[in-house]
């Protein structure tokens, strides 16, 4: 990923973006992706051509199973809204950047803009056009679908990828997929077009380029096919059996083996998951906070076990509950204190808490930031101040995978800002938080979950680089240099916990805990 060292905008102006259509009515995903970059600061939006096109439409099958997936898996953002309701036809000035949407020959607008044609595209090499969005992975049950804005600057040269993210395949439904992918990719316009204005065409021409492809061929009915049988299949697997967290710790080092040999397993009762373990070592004794998640509640709350020296285990102990979900409780020590920052997403805020009566008692010691939804948040304090990794779902997404944030400040207490580059990184192989930051070798790594194909089917590691300076620091993150292998699906890391040692010391080199999952019969 490209450093976000932050330089002043060589673009003064606004860009002044022309909108060209095959038809008056698009997509609203669309149409609201683009409403955002009008109310940005950076981007005179308006319409420059509108075609006569209307959507074709679909077969009867696909018409047929459209209406049932959506009955029962949801609407996407798909439905055709009228363009002129959301903005006006431009002058006739100079454009700098000619967004097309729909059937428009990208060639025939060559030289229509300063900064070329810009489009939406799905597809690993960007490919594929809107219609396609989100539906040739279902059909093919791979894992990831991206979804991204391509840039063509000249007719003598491929398109270039100005930005692109990886979301995890819903392989039951393409109703679905498309809401979380596409809610998503409608903030992508804005992101990419503030670079644009922020750096110039420079940072345009060393994005990638993306090959050429014929266009590609609509799913027909043994796509169809596959994606009832395999939803068939999962409806029987659910029926027959559940899925649950539990937690597994080991005393002593050595490799993490994916069937967890050397581990000794906790498993839950029927009715309830165990998940997120951090773990905290005070007199010999190990203390494993983590998540507890009752099915019929379906509000978490955070609970304890203590491991002897022996490596024998206690019975959970309920430490701290809300009256919203709390999970991914995140234990570091500062300033001869114990703090937990338990994942408070529901209630849109990140809140801090102190242990004031070890290790059951804990006080709600200050809100960090209100107004936000983040999950997963974990803190790391560098030489001038810390910094909180956490994921969010972007635009009114209800996916949580696949989009790094970051956000800083001088004291722990202090004012927490976001990094202007925010997201950072979007990827659900390796945005996700999966525990405490560690320095081996004086270099920086951060445990990353591996969203794909399923939720906490990994961790990749990641190489991390912070330079100091005035706020807001060049912060980034390096694709992962080595990423572990994914267990097999009843088994499935998450959290651990690596913290500098102390008084009481989080994350002891001699104790792991892991959270699992594991197929069982119904309770």
């Amino acid at each position: 990923m490209a450093a976000l060292a932050l330089a002043p905008s060589p673009l003064q102006k606004k860009l002044r973006v022309g909108i060209l259509a095959d038809g008056p009515l698009q997509p609203r995903w669309m149409v609201e992706a683009l409403a955002k970059l009008a109310a940005a600061d950076f981007a005179d939006v308006r319409l420059a051509y509108v075609g006569s096109l209307m959507p074709a439409a679909p077969g009867a099958t696909w018409r047929l199973y459209s209406r049932l997936d959506r009955r029962f898996f949801g609407a996407d953002p798909t439905d055709l809204v009228s363009l002129a309701e959301e903005f006006s036809f431009g002058g006739g000035e100079a454009l700098d950047v000619a967004f097309a949407l729909g059937e428009v020959d990208d060639s025939a607008l060559d030289g229509r803009a300063r900064y070329g044609v810009w489009r939406f595209c799905f597809g690993a090499d960007g490919a594929q056009g809107e219609g396609f969005a989100g539906l040739p992975e279902v059909a093919a049950a791979e894992p990831l679908t991206a979804s991204g804005v391509k840039v063509r600057l000249s007719a003598d040269r491929p398109a270039r990828l100005a930005y692109q993210s990886w979301s995890r395949t819903y392989p039951f439904s393409v109703a679905r997929n498309r809401d979380q992918l596409l809610n998503k990719t409608a903030e992508f316009a804005v992101r990419a077009l503030r670079e644009l204005h922020h750096s110039g065409d420079g940072w345009l021409r060393r994005c990638r380029e993306v090959p050429r492809h014929a266009a590609p061929v609509p799913p027909g009915f043994g796509a169809l096919s596959r994606i009832m049988g395999r939803l068939a299949a999962r409806s029987v697997e659910r029926a027959l059996h559940i899925e649950q967290w539990f937690l597994a710790y080991k005393l002593g080092g050595g490799r993490v083996a994916a069937d967890l040999a050397g581990y000794t397993r906790l498993i839950p009762p029927k009715d309830r998951d165990w998940a997120d373990p951090f773990v905290v070592e005070k007199g010999g004794r190990y203390y494993v906070f983590f998540e507890e998640l009752p099915y019929a509640t379906r509000k978490a709350h955070i609970s304890m076990i203590e491991i002897d020296a022996a490596g024998r285990p206690s019975t959970p102990q309920k430490v701290l509950e809300a009256e919203h979900h709390l999970s991914y409780p995140f234990v570091f020590e500062h300033d001869g204190s114990l703090y937990m920052l338990p994942e408070s997403a529901r209630a849109g805020s990140v809140e801090l808490y102190r242990c004031v009566d070890f290790p059951l008692v804990w006080k709600r010691e200050r809100v960090l930031m209100e107004g936000v939804r983040l999950v997963d948040a974990t803190l790391y304090k560098a030489a001038d101040r810390w910094w909180m990794f956490a994921n969010s779902a972007a635009g009114g997404s209800r996916m949580f995978d696949d989009e790094l944030h970051l956000y800083h400040a001088e004291r722990l207490t202090g004012d927490w800002q976001p990094h202007a580059k925010n997201p950072v990184k979007s990827d659900a192989r390796s945005s996700r938080p999966a525990g405490s930051l560690f320095v081996r070798d004086g270099v920086l790594y951060r445990p990353a979950q591996v969203c794909a194909p399923r939720y906490g089917a990994g961790v990749a590691i990641q190489r991390v680089l912070i330079h100091a300076s005035t706020p807001p620091s060049p912060c980034w993150v390096r694709r992962p240099r080595r990423a572990a292998a994914s267990p097999p699906s009843s088994t499935a890391t998450a959290p651990t916990a690596s913290l500098p040692a102390g008084p009481c010391s989080t994350s002891p080199p001699t104790a792991m805990a892991r959270s699992c999952r594991r197929r069982c019969s119904p309770r």
